[in-house]
């Protein structure tokens, strides 16, 4: 049962395609089409608050054979073809089947709500691996929700300048998750870009190369015409469904791109929401931030979403120790602690008071910690 329960990533995978069989049976198209929102922002905080916390740790004796497990390996490389087949599937149901305008619009946010856990978070996972095809696999699934610039603003912004103000994936205290992710969703690809020409220039200069940028060294540029890709697939599907318009396919693209990288942000908001860290004040690095430690990221440990999620909810411990596999990340009771599961935290950022009301006061107790 340690193994099996972590298929329970599959269970957003099966959602569509359920919806698409009630549906089918009961004729209720537009109240299939919103089975996912219901699934993840409903279903789910209730698990978790009935399952509760898992804070149990794995034994450091097993800790080399789990790194080396290719079962554990093998989970995240298989939702590559799997979100494919959810994005292509949702294109074609969204041909064919009888939806209202707003039966439309649900299905969209369903798909790109299963593409933000789906496809994003195993990327995550795949792309701070050292294997090439791990990291390949990443940026495909990146690229299947047009944001293949995450690769490079992550692993070269957000995990170095984590917990500072120069880091744009750390929300302010007091900032609201609407201006967050309206931030993110203009200031990332382009921090994208600006990191990725910055690496190509500290590269070529170590190696006394003149310092040059152009679409055909650029990574980004390859993820984008992977997206372009993904887009022109979800253009044909539409195209052979019934005869749909063309422009339905790279709208829903689109879509569902939207709303996977919009949860996706929410997740970054509430991850490290008001946390900072300690300047060095004395030696020879004083004026810069400490080092990156499991205080500087906010922790969740409810089993049910962990399971779902490939652990990420134990971030502190990913931020401290980045390419650790999934089932060796670690809870530490010294890390700042979330009151629930992400699921209940998204829902919650919806409603700027109330989680101000609920964070602001765990932020202060931090800060208070931090300069004790």
């Amino acid at each position: 049962m340690t193994k099996a329960r972590h298929l329970l990533f599959l269970l957003p995978v099966a959602l569509p395609f359920a919806s698409y069989a009630w549906a089918a049976r009961s004729g209720a198209w537009d109240a299939a089409a919103f089975v996912v929102p219901v699934w993840y922002f409903v279903l789910i905080p209730l698990l978790d608050a009935l399952i509760g916390r898992n804070t149990t740790n794995p034994d450091p004796r097993d800790e080399a054979a789990l790194a080396e497990d290719r079962y554990y390996r093998a989970l995240p490389l298989l939702c590559l073809p799997l979100y494919t087949a959810v994005l292509l599937f949702g294109i074609w149901v969204l041909a064919v089947a009888p939806f209202s305008a707003i039966g439309a619009v649900g299905w969209v946010i369903s798909i790109g709500l299963i593409g933000g856990v789906v496809a994003i978070n195993p990327a995550h996972e795949l792309i701070h691996k050292q294997t090439r095809l791990e990291r390949r696999a990443g940026g495909l699934l990146l690229a299947s929700v047009s944001y293949g610039g995450f690769k490079i603003e992550h692993l070269l912004g957000h995990h170095v300048h984590v917990a500072t103000p120069q880091d744009g994936s750390t929300a302010r205290l007091g900032e609201s998750v609407y201006g967050f992710v309206l931030r993110a969703l203009w200031r990332n690809p382009l921090r994208a870009l600006e990191l990725e020409r910055e690496n190509l220039a500290r590269r070529q200069q170590s190696s006394r190369r003149r310092p040059s940028w152009s679409p055909l060294r650029s990574e980004l540029v390859g993820w984008y015409l992977a997206s372009a890709g993904f887009a022109l697939l979800c253009t044909l599907v539409a195209m052979q469904a019934a005869g749909a318009a063309w422009w339905l396919g790279l709208a829903y693209f689109v879509g569902q791109s939207l709303v996977a990288i919009s949860l996706l942000e929410i997740i970054n908001y509430v991850e490290h929401y008001g946390l900072l860290r300690r300047t060095i004040t004395e030696g020879a690095r004083a004026g810069q931030p400490e080092r990156v430690n499991v205080t500087h990221s906010w922790n969740s440990s409810y089993a049910f979403t962990n399971l779902l999620l490939f652990q990420l909810q134990r971030h502190s411990d990913h931020h401290a120790h980045a390419t650790r596999r999934y089932p060796l990340l670690r809870h530490h009771d010294e890390s700042p602690q979330l009151p629930a599961g992400y699921a209940t935290m998204v829902v919650l950022a919806a409603i700027p008071p109330l989680w101000r009301r609920v964070m602001d006061p765990r932020v202060a107790a931090y800060r208070g910690e931090l300069t004790a």
